[in-house]
């Protein structure tokens, strides 16, 4: 019999990125919501649903093999963090943030994207998650401080790739300053201070990234499928040219299976998988189409009562 799932043992499992997560989580909840006219309830309603999908994911979610060392938030962390702390009293003035990101992560926050009736449409109706998740630390925060949410993706991608630099360092204090050289690139530290959305997918990469190289070694292989499955979506609906980094990684999933032989015993379960998997992949973007048709439907109706 397997040992009882007691509080403590869900708690051990607690790690960085998974309280990151749930605002991730929040954001794709609240757009399946647009249709409700309250917005408290919709939020409530929000709130709900990502907290269901974050404790499911808690619940089934394996105990971490080793903890981040303290090293790390020394050797990286305080760096970037650095970074992060010269510009912070700078304002983000781009083109880009002042004549889309603001006003479209506004709008979705309270709504519809494209609201009926809408005479003042946004220049490009990108997709809003992203916009959202910096909004709300945005309003948590304020504007010169809502940029946070920068660095708090790359302390969590900065613990995934820890992990996946340890078969290649050995060493602890050089493993981490070469997760530090990893990200010392022009744009990372230009970016952490912005609100243009670049970073926000590569915790969720290098996560999907991580599941796909354990794949062959994992003992919860259908678990592993959905949820990088569910990153992955979540990736192409933060940024839909982040499509070329998900292939290299749906790549490494065939690679994983089929080589260096294929076990023909895993291969009959592997197309129900597929389609699950499929399905969660599509989970993060679906409210979005159906969204836009929502909004189809309902301007038509308000367009045809003003003609009235």
């Amino acid at each position: 019999m397997p040992p009882p799932r007691t509080i403590s043992s869900q708690v051990r499992k607690l790690e960085f990125g998974d309280a990151l997560l749930f605002p991730y989580l929040l954001v794709f909840a609240r757009q399946c919501f647009w249709a409700v006219e309250s917005e408290a309830a919709a939020w409530a309603l929000a709130l709900f649903a990502s907290a269901l999908l974050w404790l499911a994911h808690l619940r089934w979610k394996p105990e971490p093999e080793a903890r981040t060392p303290r090293a790390f938030w020394l050797i990286f962390g305080l760096p970037i963090f650095f970074i992060f702390a010269l510009r912070v009293a700078f304002p983000d003035l781009a083109f880009d943030v002042l004549n889309h990101r603001l006003i479209q992560a506004e709008r979705t926050l309270r709504g519809a994207q494209l609201p009926a009736g809408d005479f003042f449409p946004t220049i490009f109706p990108f997709n809003p998650a992203p916009d959202m998740l910096t909004g709300l630390f945005r309003h948590a925060l304020g504007y010169r401080l809502g940029t946070l949410v920068n660095y708090l993706a790359l302390l969590w991608a900065g613990t995934i790739l820890y992990k996946l630099l340890r078969p290649l360092v050995g060493r602890p204090v050089w493993r981490c300053a070469a997760v530090l050289l990893v990200f010392s690139t022009e744009f990372v530290l230009f970016e952490v201070n912005s609100y243009m959305v670049d970073l926000l997918a590569l915790p969720l990469l290098l996560e999907a990234t991580q599941l796909a190289l354990d794949y062959r070694e994992s003992e919860s292989k259908a678990r592993d499928l959905l949820f990088a499955a569910l990153l992955l979506g979540m990736c192409l609906a933060l940024k839909l040219t982040n499509v070329t980094a998900v292939l290299p990684v749906l790549v490494i999933f065939a690679a994983r299976v089929l080589l260096p032989r294929p076990d023909w015993r895993a291969l009959k379960l592997l197309p129900p998988q597929l389609a699950g998997a499929a399905s969660h992949a599509a989970l993060p973007s679906a409210h979005e189409v159906d969204g836009q048709w929502w909004l189809y439907f309902s301007t038509r109706d308000a367009d045809k009562r003003s003609s009235i």
